[in-house]
This record gives structure tokens, C-alpha cells and sequence, in this order.
């Protein structure tokens, strides 16, 4: 063979890459459907300051550097809201 390729290698092509995209599309599908059921920041009383010594840094759905798994858009680390639930030491 001369550097052509097969029948069958080129449908594997075509597959792995309909497959990788097919695997793109759901994860951003579903990214976006874990912002969407987050909480607004007014709706949990929101803060940029501790409350205490509660601060989202120290709350179980904090994700570093500054998100939450609960409230949408970006929290300040020492902020605060009604979720807070202190993280396991």
C-alpha cells in the first residue's frame, strides 16, 4: 500500500471523530444545565464579606478560586450566604 488509506481506517477516523464531538457537545450541555439550576446570589443573601467566621472559602461548595456549586457566578472567597455549610476538616 502506498500511504492511502482504507476504507475501514477512514470510517474509524470519521467515527472517532464523531464520537469526540458527540462527547464535547454533552459535556458543555451539561455544564450549562449546572449553571442554570444554581440560586441567584439575591436569593441566598449573598455577601462579599465573612459572616463570622463563615466565609465561603470554609463552605463544602466553595470551588476554588472563587465559584460555588450552589450560587451562580463568581463568589469572593471570604464572602458569605444562607448556604454555608462548613467543610470537613
Amino acid at each position: 500500500m502506498s500511504g492511502s488509506m482504507s476504507r475501514r481506517g477512514a470510517l474509524t477516523a470519521v467515527l472517532s471523530v464523531a464520537s469526540a464531538g458527540t462527547v464535547l457537545a454533552l459535556g458543555a450541555a451539561s455544564r450549562a444545565a449546572d449553571v442554570s439550576s444554581q440560586l441567584r446570589k439575591e436569593d441566598v443573601r449573598y455577601q462579599d464579606q465573612p459572616k463570622g467566621n463563615q466565609r465561603c472559602a470554609g463552605c463544602k461548595n466553595f470551588v476554588q478560586p472563587g465559584a460555588c456549586r450552589v450560587v451562580s457566578g463568581s463568589v469572593n472567597p471570604s464572602g458569605w450566604c444562607l448556604l454555608f455549610q462548613a467543610a470537613a476538616s
